[in-house]
């Protein structure tokens, strides 16, 4: 298991969330951070700056909750401030990107939850934890089968 995901228990241990859907705002709560929603234009979806995370607010919630969760990657993990572009290639060209993305799987769909619910169709899966479909394998990958994330 690489930092990313480790840090991820860490926190999840830390604010003690053990149930899905991962309360998010607990986190940024106790970690004093500003959440702030923005019009982006263009590929810019997620910002991290000094203690404010800003994500699109043209985005629909269960978007949001993947950004957020990217966002507070990047609070655990690294220094300075980010941007997320949504492109999923910049997950391989950046170390940093594919570390907050790890992390944010980690963070989304607790292991022990997502054992409770892999049998089920991803659309079901993305429901439970209130997250984009299109993140669910991703997410099952990395959380299951340690993938992606080596």
């Amino acid at each position: 298991m690489i930092k990313a995901q480790k840090r991820a228990r860490q926190v999840l241990r830390k604010y003690n969330l053990t149930t899905a859907p991962i309360n998010l705002q607990t986190i940024i709560d106790g970690e004093e951070l500003m959440l702030d929603t923005w019009s982006f234009h263009g590929r810019v979806k997620e910002v991290f700056l000094g203690d404010s995370i800003g994500i699109n607010k043209n985005e629909c919630p269960k978007k949001q909750r993947e950004l957020i969760a990217h966002a507070l990657g990047h609070h655990f993990l690294h220094q300075g401030n980010h941007f997320y572009f949504e492109s999923r290639d910049q997950f391989t060209a950046f170390k940093q990107e594919h570390e907050a993305q790890c992390f944010a799987a980690e963070l989304l769909m607790p292991k022990t939850e997502l054992k409770k619910v892999k049998h089920l169709p991803a659309a079901k899966i993305a429901d439970y934890f209130f997250i984009p479909e299109d993140f669910t394998q991703y997410g099952v990958n990395v959380v299951l089968k340690g993938g992606l994330c080596r």
